[in-house]
C-alpha cells in the first residue's frame, strides 16, 4: 500500500525518518536478510531507486539505523539525570535504571543495536555516545571526584555497572523471570519493568557497598 504521506513528503526529513522505521522493524523482525531496498521501499510507499537518494545501500541503512538507535538511547539516559546532582550515587544508579528502562521500552531499537551482527565488531569511538558509555563514565568520574565513590580505574568500573545493567536487561529478554526466581518469592504481582528494575535496585545496593570510599586509618584502609 503506498503511504501518500511519505510520498508528498519525498526529500523531506520526515521521508528520511520514516524509511529509518521500516529497516528498524524489518531488522527487528527478520534481522539482516529481512532488510532489502525493495522490502523498505515497499513499507513507506517509495520506489526501490528513490531510497537510494537517503542512503548509499544496505550497509549504510543498517549503520544509520544503528546510530540512531543509540543517539536515542543516549538522549533518554540524558534526560533522567538532568534533575539530580552531579557526583552523587543517586546520579549513577538513575543512570541504570534508565538503561533499563529504554530497553524494556524500545526492544526493536535495543535487538538491532545489540543484537545484528556486522561482519567486523564497531570500534567504540564510531558508536554515537558510545552506547551509552560516555554518559555512564562522566557520572562515574564525577562521583569519584566528589569522594562518593572509591578512586580507582574509571573504565573498569563503567565496563562492570554496564555490564550489569545490560546483561540482566539480556537474561529477562529472553528468559522468564517468574521462572528463575520462583523460590525467592520476589516476582510475585509484579510485571516484567518492576521485577527487572527492583533486582537492578538490589544489585545495586551489593555493587555501592563495594565502590564506597576506602576509610583510611593508621593502620591501613578499613
Amino acid at each position: 500500500m503506498t503511504n501518500s504521506h511519505v510520498t508528498e513528503k519525498a526529500g523531506s526529513r520526515e521521508t528520511e525518518t520514516a524509511i529509518l522505521e521500516a529497516a528498524r522493524n524489518l531488522l527487528a523482525e527478520g534481522g539482516l536478510d529481512a532488510l532489502s531496498m525493495r522490502a523498505v521501499a515497499a513499507q513507506v510507499g517509495l520506489s526501490a531507486t528513490a531510497i537510494y537518494h537517503w542512503f548509499e545501500g544496505k550497509e549504510d541503512l543498517v549503520d544509520r539505523v544503528v546510530a540512531h538507535g543509540f543517539q536515542r538511547s543516549e538522549a533518554y539516559m540524558r534526560k533522567s539525570i538532568e534533575h539530580i546532582p552531579a557526583g552523587s550515587m543517586e546520579r549513577v544508579s538513575a543512570l541504570g535504571e534508565a538503561y533499563i528502562r529504554f530497553a524494556l521500552e524500545n526492544r526493536e531499537y535495543f535487538k538491532i543495536i545489540f543484537a545484528i551482527q556486522t561482519p567486523a565488531p564497531r570500534h567504540m569511538e564510531d558508536v554515537p555516545g558510545q552506547g551509552g558509555y560516555r554518559v555512564l563514565r562522566e557520572c562515574v568520574v564525577e562521583a569519584m571526584e566528589a569522594g562518593n565513590m572509591r578512586k580507582t580505574e574509571p573504565d573498569i568500573v563503567v565496563l562492570y555497572l554496564w555490564s550489569l545493567v545490560h546483561g540482566l536487561v539480556t537474561i529477562f529478554m529472553a528468559c522468564d523471570p517468574q521462572d528463575l526466581l520462583a523460590e525467592t518469592g520476589c516476582c510475585e504481582g509484579l510485571d516484567e519493568r518492576e521485577l527487572t528494575i527492583g533486582l537492578f535496585e538490589r544489585f545495586r545496593d551489593v555493587v555501592r557497598i563495594g565502590l564506597q570510599p576506602v576509610e583510611v586509618t593508621k593502620g591501613g584502609p578499613r
